[in-house]
């Protein structure tokens, strides 16, 4: 995983006592102790790292390797230093698609703007600094999420069913505190009770059963950790227009969504943009067209160019994943009290419904 796995056979290389650990040592000792955090995601025993490729360690990490059970001898192996726990994508492959393409364009740091550590804060209302805290990301993406977290100085495991991942190590993978990792949601390989605080974002509703999605985080959580997660609202009444164009183009695949996309949002995007020049009529005429606004200033400063893109992106998360289901308010609240959370917050924001909980 990035910056885990590595070298987990050998202790941490102590300097002299004026320098305490090298950079390396502290980093293989990192390693080991992360190592220590995850377990078969069949059997719950504890893994060991069975084999490294030679010449495949840099700075105290494994890039292709093998992890193997203790207990039932199931094997997983590490790909381009990220453990794979999962054979497949399953149900999230559009996301894998989603994020390779887009793999930078929600990134605050690529984007010069706060959007993501806004909602990120907004959405958890936890602190600015959390060192010496371990958070699980549970549904990474490409790291947007990542990246606002590790600000944090808190060590942040995170992960995807998806190969999303490879955006996200792109993206994060060179802090020495993040580790990724390929994992369904309902099979976590982990350790129960090792995390202060957990969070899902943007996740959960696309996941093939949402309240069993969530149930399977919280066993992961610390006595007096903190889990944060985000759904999309059902409306009770009118659904959203992405639930009547789904069904026509869903079953098509991201590839063939994004092509399409390619050749309607650039041209629909212009001729709004046109039609908002004709005085009088031309502005309402122009708002019949479905792609929301053609400026976001003053808060964001987007190109036309970078704006189509965000277009493309946002219409493909809509109507490419193979599940998409709003969930009740009150619902989610039961969710809460059924996992035995207490100090439980309920709030409509970012995303929709926004929701957090304590573990007793």
């Amino acid at each position: 995983m990035c910056c885990s796995l590595a070298a987990a056979s050998e202790p941490g290389r102590l300097d002299d006592e004026k320098n305490g650990l090298t950079a390396r040592g502290r980093l293989e000792e990192m390693n080991r102790k992360a190592l220590e955090s995850f377990a078969c995601p069949e059997c719950r025993a504890a893994l060991r790292l069975a084999h490294a490729e030679p010449g495949a360690s840099s700075n105290g990490r494994i890039r292709e390797g093998l992890l193997e059970c203790t207990g039932c001898s199931a094997t997983f192996p590490i790909l381009r230093s990220m453990p794979r726990f999962v054979p497949s994508e399953e149900y999230a492959a559009s996301f894998g698609y989603q994020w390779n393409r887009f793999d930078r364009l929600q990134l605050d740091r690529v984007m010069h703007n706060d959007l993501s550590r806004e909602r990120f804060y907004a959405t958890t209302g936890w602190p600015a600094r959390m060192e010496g805290q371990r958070i699980l990301e549970a549904g990474c993406g490409m790291g947007r999420f990542t990246q606002i977290a590790l600000e944090t100085g808190a060590e942040v495991f995170s992960f995807d069913l998806s190969n999303s991942i490879e955006a996200n190590f792109k993206n994060n993978g060179t802090a020495e505190s993040v580790h990724i990792f390929q994992a369904s949601i309902y099979k976590i390989p982990l350790r129960p009770g090792t995390f202060d605080k957990i969070f899902c974002m943007g996740v959960l509703q696309h996941c093939p059963d949402v309240k069993q999605a969530f149930l399977s985080l919280v066993p992961y959580l610390r006595p007096g950790g903190e889990i944060v997660i985000d759904v999309y609202q059902r409306n009770r009444f009118v659904p959203a227009l992405k639930y009547w164009v789904r069904p026509f183009v869903t079953w098509m695949g991201p590839r063939k969504i994004h092509a399409l996309l390619r050749v309607t949002i650039p041209p629909a995007f212009e001729l709004k943009k046109a039609l908002y020049q004709v005085p009088v009529v031309g502005k309402p005429i122009g708002n019949l067209i479905p792609i929301g606004p053609i400026s976001h200033k003053p808060k964001l400063e987007y190109t036309d160019e970078e704006l189509k893109e965000v277009k493309m992106l946002s219409a493909l998360d809509m109507l490419s994943p193979v599940h998409d289901h709003p969930q009740n308010i009150e619902d989610v609240r039961a969710w809460f009290a059924e996992a035995g959370l207490v100090d439980i917050q309920m709030k409509t924001g970012f995303n929709g419904i926004n929701a957090k909980g304590k573990q007793p």
